[in-house]
């Protein structure tokens, strides 16, 4: 199954790559087939059967719609018809007027399963045509199915049926005999038969499709080809119509092949991996079942085995070993416990002391953190903020000459900026105060 999916993605992509070159040569093909078929079934205008108007309609066609081939080709039947005798050519032109309408109408998308079903009976696999519009399709193609077989039975019947009458009939009274019997030789009880059984199979089919969701295109297979059997041969006995068995059951497995390959190109699902999903709002509940599509599985390629020392080089350890090891070259030789109690020892003494504008600095041996430390011997230097101590403030501190003590200046001009606030706003309390004069004048405007 693997390959055969492989097969059918390869050819999705050659023809998705050349869409633009494909779709008129399979229209100019097709167009070709059907009109070639035409002219061979009927061919009674000298004019239309000439390879090179053929050659010139199969060209327009190519750069047309299908269903341009079907109207081109609707024409062309009519034509022959009007060549073979004018009533002939009147009843075609009724019957196939009533068609195109219907069909244009309702089914207009299903030009390609119209112009293979007089295909599918020429090749002798009829059943595969309505199968295949109820896999592919809806009910509604039970029109495009009936217009196929209506066309087919009567092309048939005026090849075999009226053709021979026309050759034969040599008086005035041929026109009233062909106009009587057309009608009942193409009404006949095999064209009843064959259109009763395949709009049941198309119906079923159709049904099958939508209300299983599980192995649907299998069943619905199946169970088509079964129903076909079964209509023919039971039909065949209660009209009395002679059935071929032996090439109907041939025609029913080529029909199942064709539509395994239609299944295989247009619906590949994988019911192993199917999944049921339920949920629910305010006004429903939901009950969905999720079944993924068969995609092939390619071959992957084993993958090089990469070299052991690169594999450490670009683990994670590496780059953990690699910082702890430069962390501890970093802080070799430094006792960091004792560093840590000196500074509390410190911390506490100051504080015990009062001094809560001081701070002082512990005295880090050379070379622990790869910088100088302060020998004493600059008198100049004062912290960035700070303001350097005077000599009595210098007296009391306890360090033997090694460590730096400085007042925070911040601390200064914050308690600085607050007096000055504090300053300012009794300036205003005094000025608010009201004096003897201000009340004098007061009562003079109230007299007043």
């Amino acid at each position: 199954m693997n390959t055969l999916l492989g097969i059918r993605e390869k050819i999705r992509n050659f023809y998705a790559s050349y869409d633009v070159y494909f779709r008129p040569v399979i229209r100019f093909a097709l167009a070709v087939f059907t009109f070639m078929m035409i002219n061979t079934l009927t061919g009674y205008l000298t004019v239309l059967n000439n390879l090179f108007v053929l050659i010139i309609l199969s060209v327009i066609c190519a750069i047309l719609p299908l269903n341009g081939i079907v109207a081109i080709g609707t024409t062309l039947i009519v034509a022959h018809c009007f060549g073979l005798g004018v009533e002939v050519g009147g009843f075609a032109l009724v019957l196939y007027l009533v068609m195109i309408l219907m069909y244009f109408r309702f089914a207009s998308r299903d030009a390609m399963a119209l112009l293979m079903t007089p295909i599918a009976f020429t090749l002798h696999a009829p059943l595969a045509v309505p199968m295949a519009l109820g896999l592919l399709r809806g009910p509604l193609s039970c029109i495009t199915i009936a217009c196929g077989v209506l066309s087919w039975k009567f092309i048939e019947t005026v090849n075999t049926v009226i053709e021979p009458m026309k050759n034969t009939s040599t008086d005035a009274n041929s026109m009233l005999d062909v106009l009587q019997t057309l009608p009942t030789a193409f009404l006949s009880k095999d064209m009843i038969l064959t259109l009763i059984t395949f709009v049941v199979v198309v119906l079923v089919v159709s049904a099958v499709r939508k209300l299983l969701s599980s192995h649907s295109w299998e069943i619905g297979m199946i169970l088509g080809a079964i129903l076909y059997i079964f209509l023919e041969i039971a039909g065949g006995i209660i009209l009395g119509v002679e059935v071929n068995y032996i090439e109907l059951i041939i025609s029913t497995l080529i029909s199942i092949a064709v539509c395994l390959v239609l299944q295989l190109f247009y619906y590949t699902a994988d019911y192993k991996r199917s999944e049921y999903l339920q949920f629910e709002d305010d006004k429903n509940y939901y009950y969905v079942k999720v079944t993924p599509k068969l995609k092939p599985r390619f071959e992957i390629d084993e993958v090089p085995e990469s070299d052991p020392s690169e594999e450490d080089m670009m683990s994670t350890d590496h780059f953990t070993e690699k910082n702890h090891t430069e962390f501890e070259k970093k802080f070799e030789g430094i006792n960091l416990q004792s560093r840590l109690e000196e500074s509390l020892k410190t911390l506490n003494a100051n504080t015990n002391a009062g001094d809560t504008n001081t701070i002082t600095m512990p005295e880090i041996p050379s070379g622990e953190t790869g910088e100088e430390p302060y020998d004493g011997e600059d008198d100049d230097y004062v912290p960035e903020g700070a303001t350097e101590l005077n000599s009595a403030d210098e007296d009391d501190d306890p360090s033997d000459g090694k460590t730096r003590t400085f007042r925070r200046g911040f601390f200064t001009n914050l308690f600085s900026d607050a007096k000055e606030d504090e300053a300012f706003d009794e300036e205003d309390e005094a000025g608010d105060e009201e004096t003897p004069e201000d009340s004098a004048d007061e009562a003079e405007d109230s007299e007043e």
